[in-house]
């Protein structure tokens, strides 16, 4: 008697939450759906990176369920710019540029590093040369 008082007990568990966790999860999905078609941002990035002879940009804008943006990068034998958008259909590339600048990266010991943000302030770096743990230092620094 006890095992099906048990038994009983843990099926009416069953049935009692199973509508209740459905419940749960649509009202997550709900918040989700809100908090997706009302989210808006935009950023920018760029290193430009003369120690190295490479850069990289960024941009991206989202408006809604909407995004578009761009991202490009120079590595001394290409520079290559991408545009893209995502939104219910998925991601898609709508513009590609690519362009051949040289034979390779041409390392500038003496050049140096800047870093800009949409969300932190602009730095630069040098190549340290007088400490081998570091390697590099802040050009306001000399």
């Amino acid at each position: 008697m006890l095992k099906f008082i048990l038994i009983a007990c843990l099926l009416v568990q069953f049935v009692v939450a199973a509508p209740l966790d459905q419940t749960a999860a649509e009202e997550k999905a709900e918040l989700e759906r809100i908090q997706n078609e009302s989210a808006q941002y935009s950023y920018g990035s760029n290193v430009q990176d003369n120690i190295n002879d490479g850069a990289i940009q960024r941009e991206e804008t989202r408006d809604g369920t909407k995004v578009k943006g761009m991202y490009s990068y120079r590595d001394g034998y290409v520079m290559r710019t991408v545009h893209y958008e995502a939104d219910e259909n998925g991601y898609r590339v709508v513009k590609e540029e690519t362009q051949e600048i040289g034979d390779g990266p041409q390392f500038d010991e003496n050049g140096e590093a800047t870093v800009e943000g949409s969300l932190i302030p602009t730095y630069s770096i040098r190549l340290d040369k007088s400490d081998n743990e570091r390697h590099y230092k802040d050009a306001r620094l000399n």
